[in-house]
């Protein structure tokens, strides 16, 4: 350190590292792992009211949300055959993913079998009602049903 004719403390050379905060990210994620039994999905709905609320929907579009989940995870649960699995691999994993003017939930589940629900069914048909978008896919062991609501343009 050095000092100037005034007598004020000055750096030699200036730091080289910024010390600005890094700009928040514009996406964001929450991942809840739960039991995969009906018991625990509470959890994930209440959740859903929170993320919902935080991409700025309506009372009315979290309230969607949170039936369109319950929904989804009643597919999830309804449509599969799990093994139980050490260590949480047999848990029902939500992420949630806030995107902008996008909401997108992921539901997953380790299942031993899978049967894709009738597009007839009625919780498939609620489901439909309440997203902009929804998929039923399945990789190898792991069934994901992918839902999307988007915010109502103009809020």
């Amino acid at each position: 350190m050095t000092h100037d004719d005034r007598g004020a403390t000055m750096d030699p050379e200036p730091p080289t590292a910024q010390t600005v905060p890094a700009t928040r990210p514009e996406t964001d994620t929450v991942l809840i792992r739960v039991p995969a039994h009906p018991d625990y999905l509470a959890i994930i709905r209440s959740a859903s009211a929170h993320v919902g609320t935080k991409l700025g929907c309506t009372l009315a579009e979290v309230s969607d949300l949170r039936l369109a989940l319950d929904e989804a995870c009643g597919l999830l649960l309804r449509h599969t055959v799990q093994d139980p699995v050490p260590d949480g691999g047999g848990d029902l994993e939500c992420r949630f993913v806030l995107d902008g003017e996008a909401l997108r939930v992921v539901l997953s589940l380790q299942a031993r079998d899978a049967v894709r629900p009738e597009t007839d069914e009625f919780g498939w048909t609620i489901l439909t009602a309440l997203v902009d978008d929804f998929l039923w896919r399945v990789d190898g062991p792991t069934v994901h049903v992918e839902i999307v609501k988007r915010r109502t343009p103009g809020r």
